[in-house]
């Protein structure tokens, strides 16, 4: 064998060499590539489950909101009566309660007016 059959000989060999590296290098990508896509088929297995318990949550705070809203409508009603009964109150109480103050103050100055008048004779 000449150099040039030695020199295509060890070309031909490195080549093959090359591309048996290739396909180890090929294969560990397929492998890659699948466990990438087993773990998106994980991933979407258990997120699907977990949006629809998000939905259902939601919807159950959706319905506790109303019920909240009901009952401060009815504390709103609550405190609206409270505060008519109140203005009832005071127009009932307080304006007689002026009025007896008012006639005691009279009383008392005429008391005195009349007290002064017979120290004066």
């Amino acid at each position: 064998m000449s150099g040039t059959e030695w020199a295509a000989l060890v070309a031909a060999a490195f080549f093959a060499l090359a591309v048996l590296v290739l396909c180890v290098v090929l294969l560990n990508v397929f492998r890659l590539i699948s466990e990438l896509g087993n773990l998106v088929r994980g991933i979407t297995e258990e997120t699907v489950p977990l949006i629809g318990g998000v939905g259902e949550t939601v919807s159950g705070v959706n319905v506790e909101l109303a019920r909240v809203d009901a009952v401060v409508a009815g504390v709103q009603r609550i405190t609206d009566r409270a505060d008519a009964t109140m203005a009832v109150i005071q127009a009932t109480i307080v304006g007689p309660l002026i009025k007896v103050a008012a006639y005691g103050s009279g009383v008392a100055a005429a008391w005195r007016a009349a007290v002064s008048a017979q120290r004066r004779s």
